[in-house]
C-alpha cells in the first residue's frame, strides 16, 4: 500500500481564516490553541489534503468511501481491464500459510475466467463481476481537514480492520509532518484508543 499527499493547503490557513471568530488581526499563530484548548474542529473546514493512494482492496477502498464529507476518484474495474490497471490479490494480514495458499487459488482461478471472459468478448463491466473484493486499486481522495478528522477517528481506532488501519495510519503520519498542530502524537493515541 501507498499513500501519498499530493495537494495540501498550508497549515497557516487554519489560524488566518478562524482569527474572525476572535476578532484579532494578530500575526500570531493560533492553530495550536484552536486545537488543543478549544477543540474548535470548524477551522478545520478551511484546509483541504488530497492523498493518491494505490495498492489497496477493493474491501478496503469500499470501507473508506463510507466517510460522507471526502471525495473520491476511483481506478474503474468497468472501463479498466486488469493488464492495463495491474491488478493484484491484496492478500490479508495474518493468515496461516494454508489459508494464503486457498486464497491464492481462488485469485489465480478468479483472474483467469475474468481473462478468458474478456477474450469471449464479454464487457470488462460485466467480466469484473468474478474478481474477488480483494484485487487491488487505486484512488485519490480530497477533503478538507474536518472530514480527514472524521475518517481518523473511525480508522485509526483498534476496532477498524488492518488494512484499513494501517492506510489511516500512514495517511495520518503525513499529515502530521504537514500539520503539527493538528495532527499530534497525543491526538493519534487518543483516536487509537477509541476517545
Amino acid at each position: 500500500m501507498k499513500a501519498t499527499v499530493t495537494m495540501h493547503t498550508p497549515e497557516i490557513d487554519i489560524s488566518d481564516n478562524a482569527k474572525i471568530c476572535y476578532a484579532t488581526t494578530s500575526d500570531k499563530d493560533i492553530t495550536k490553541s484552536l486545537m488543543s484548548e478549544h477543540n474548535h474542529l470548524a477551522a478545520l473546514r478551511f484546509a483541504y489534503a488530497t492523498v493518491a493512494v494505490e495498492g489497496i482492496s477493493v474491501a478496503c477502498q469500499n470501507q473508506v468511501v463510507r466517510s460522507p464529507h471526502l471525495a473520491y476518484m476511483v481506478q474503474s474495474k468497468r472501463y479498466v481491464n486488469a493488464s492495463k490497471g495491474g491488478f493484484e490479490f491484496i492478500m490479508p494480514a495474518d493468515l496461516k500459510p494454508e489459508h494464503q495458499d486457498m486464497m491464492t487459488n481462488v485469485w489465480e482461478y478468479a483472474f483467469g475466467m475474468y481473462e478468458e471472459l474478456l477474450s469471449q468478448g464479454v464487457k470488462k463491466q460485466d467480466a469484473r463481476a468474478i474478481l474477488p473484493a480483494n484485487t487491488s486499486t487505486k484512488m485519490n481522495i480530497t477533503g478538507n481537514l474536518q472530514a480527514w478528522y472524521d475518517f481518523f477517528v473511525l480508522r485509526l481506532t483498534q476496532h477498524a480492520q488492518l488494512e484499513i488501519r494501517e492506510l489511516a495510519e500512514e495517511i495520518y503520519c503525513q499529515f502530521a509532518e504537514l500539520y503539527p498542530q493538528v495532527f499530534t502524537y497525543d491526538l493519534k493515541i487518543k483516536l487509537r484508543e477509541g476517545k
